[in-house]
């Protein structure tokens, strides 16, 4: 089989397209974040202060590169770490005011709007390909734990 005809090769340059379009709106809006970082404020403007085993489990990233984006994030100033009180190695992360106030800012790059700018379909194709997605992400995750 061609590679090129397989579904993981399209996900995987389908993804790697819209990272690119992320980076390109949020760059126009001349905010000085990665799509991944920008992925994890979002996270943070959901709810703000989780610890980054929270954080870990949302976005699916090992530990050092997790690490190495919020640390990114910290040197920028939009967010800051912090030990827990009762149980020290427990780190938490929290936005500072200049996160909070970047929300304002980010809205205008449009990425939220990702999904209505480059899909066009019905929304019951549109759950279909999300259930199909998840479930290949749920597969993917099952196979690394093994």
């Amino acid at each position: 089989m061609d590679i090129s005809d397989s579904l993981t090769y399209h996900i995987t340059k389908t993804g790697n397209l819209l990272r690119q379009v992320t980076a390109k709106r949020i760059r126009s809006a001349g905010i000085n974040l990665t799509p991944e970082e920008s992925a994890l404020m979002n996270q943070l403007w959901d709810k703000n202060t989780q610890t980054i085993s929270e954080l870990g489990q949302w976005s699916v990233k090992d530990s050092s590169t997790l690490t190495r984006q919020i640390d990114g994030l910290v040197k920028k100033g939009y967010v800051e770490r912090n030990h827990g009180i009762d149980d020290r190695r427990q780190v938490f992360v929290s936005l500072t005011t200049a996160g909070k106030q970047l929300k304002k800012a980010f809205n205008k790059t449009r990425v939220s709007q990702l999904d209505a700018d480059m899909v066009n379909c019905s929304s019951k194709d549109m759950e279909k390909v999300l259930a199909i997605l998840t479930n290949i992400r749920e597969q993917a995750l099952q196979e690394l734990k093994s």
